[in-house]
């Protein structure tokens, strides 16, 4: 009787093992079967198999004999199902491990690579003007620790000759405008950062363009009535008018209108707005690209080989400069969307490139290691979306006000750190304690695996990046507010109030 209850209770729980081994397969490949590589998963496949397996081989030793019930013929038949999934599984994975091909090698930056990471909290509700008080901060901030913003002869804490921005450059500033509400970027942001650039201590005579390619979705001329603004109202597009009212060089280039369109280099006799089309890559499971086109001031503009100038036949790459401004948010697919997962506006996912499904195995890194990394990403964290798996639209009641701005120019250290020190904490603070996509500190999640990927993609072009939280920097400043949330020049009347 004693051997009969061990043999039930070992057999139960033999079916019982098998069953959560199938169910974790389930949970954690959810739509995303090419997980079944993982090594938790193929340790699950395995348990499935010795739990089903076994007491199938007891239960045909059985059948040896006449069956006395019906019971072990269920018991069989469950055996039977079970053996068979698992098995299906394990010869489906052996198909995605052929279907996945080469990898990308996994890089590393070199050992004394430091990333700085600058974060200015507290951000005042209400720009004042046309500037943006938080931003200005920023570049207090970045100025401190040796990055200037403006590129001058006269050395100030924001300015030198080793700045980022010249009097004469060209500027590309990529914005989020795909999403209504609260998933494009923050105009306030975008306006902001218009006048610090015009404001430069030299007098600005260059020019900046405002891009975006939305993909599948419209752009709206960049003039929608729903956007991520204290004042709802303001666009882009009003932002770009008001600048030009003011005598300066800004306009807007729609790259959605020329995403289907392949072109040549301006250095191949092409003048055609469209992209460029790199060969198909089975590293990558995609093919790279990038933009090419007129501004409506008459500036010919390739994104990897700079400025073209016609009458000369020469391309100017010194004076182009790239300011990535995206929104931390999360994303249904990818888990997080940021600075790196912003360049899937930049990209065009037509012409034959799959770079939507392309973003996990690096991708986006290797269209950054040919046009080269942007000079600024400045990852805008005023309203985010902190619900997993909730992004990347965000209507205005699903947003998290959160008032922080992230600047870096190693947009994967930045990435990684926004996401364990705003994202995490915001999803904690609404409720949340799962977010398997999001994870930053799990390398098998969608997040980190694109990420990763876009760092080894980027390093083998040459430039330096991290996904190693201990190589990252991170510089803070929480700037003091007055309690109606406006900024004071006046130190004295600052108080400790917080929005």
């Amino acid at each position: 009787m004693k051997r009969s209850f061990l043999h039930r209770w070992f057999i139960a729980n033999t079916f019982l093992a098998g069953i959560f081994a199938l169910c974790w397969l389930l949970l954690r490949s959810g739509t995303r079967p090419s997980r079944l590589a993982y090594p938790c998963l193929r340790a699950a496949l395995s348990t499935a198999t010795l739990a089903f397996g076994a007491p199938l081989v007891s239960a045909s030793m059985a059948l040896r004999g006449k069956l006395a019930s019906k019971q072990p013929v269920v018991a069989i038949a469950a055996t039977v199902i079970g053996l068979v999934v698992t098995f299906g599984a394990w010869g489906y994975l052996s198909r995605v491990e052929a279907s996945r091909g080469p990898r990308l090698p996994s890089l590393q930056a070199p050992a004394d690579y430091r990333a700085e990471v600058f974060r200015v909290s507290g951000c005042p509700k209400d720009p004042i003007g046309d500037r943006l008080p938080c931003f200005e901060s920023m570049l207090d901030l970045m100025g401190s620790q040796g990055l200037r913003f403006y590129e001058s002869p006269t050395t100030t804490p924001i300015s030198g000759p080793d700045g980022v921005l010249a009097d004469s450059d060209v500027i590309v500033i990529k914005i989020n405008y795909q999403w209504a509400e609260r998933g494009g970027t923050n105009v306030d942001l975008l306006q902001g950062v218009v006048r610090s650039i015009v404001d430069h201590p030299s007098g600005f005579t260059g020019e900046i363009v405002v891009c975006e390619n939305a993909q599948f979705a419209s752009v709206e001329n960049s003039d929608r009535a729903d956007n991520n603004a204290q004042d709802r109202d303001l666009s882009p597009s009003d932002v770009v008018s008001h600048f030009q009212d003011l005598g300066f060089n800004v306009s807007l280039f729609d790259w959605t209108l020329i995403r289907n369109t392949e072109v040549e280099e301006f250095s191949a006799g092409d003048l055609e707005d469209g992209y460029v089309l790199y060969p198909w890559d089975d590293q990558l499971h995609g093919a790279v690209s990038y933009p090419k086109f007129q501004t409506s001031f008459g500036t010919y503009i390739s994104l990897r080989d700079g400025i073209w100038d016609p009458v000369t036949e020469s391309s100017d790459r010194e004076h182009l400069r790239f300011l990535n401004l995206p929104v931390l948010k999360s994303h249904s697919i990818y888990g997080v969307t940021a600075n790196v997962k912003d360049y899937m506006g930049v990209v065009t996912r037509e012409l034959g490139t799959k770079s939507h499904s392309a973003i996990r195995y690096g991708l986006l890194g290797a269209h950054l290691g040919e046009v080269g990394l942007a000079d600024l990403n400045i990852l805008d964290a005023i309203w985010i979306n902190a619900h997993p798996d909730g992004g990347p639209s965000t209507d205005y009641g699903e947003a998290t006000r959160r008032d922080e701005l992230i600047v870096s120019i190693d947009p994967v250290a930045a990435d990684l750190w926004a996401a364990e020190n705003i994202l995490i904490p915001a999803f904690e603070d609404n409720g949340y304690t799962d977010w398997p996509k999001a994870d930053p500190k799990d390398p098998e999640s969608d997040f980190r695996e694109y990420l990763d990927n876009s760092a080894f993609a980027i390093l083998a072009a040459g430039f330096d990046v991290t996904n190693d939280p201990d190589q990252i920097d991170a510089f803070n400043l929480r700037i003091p507010i007055l309690a109606d949330g406006f900024e004071s020049g006046d130190t004295s009347a600052w108080s400790s109030t917080t929005p």
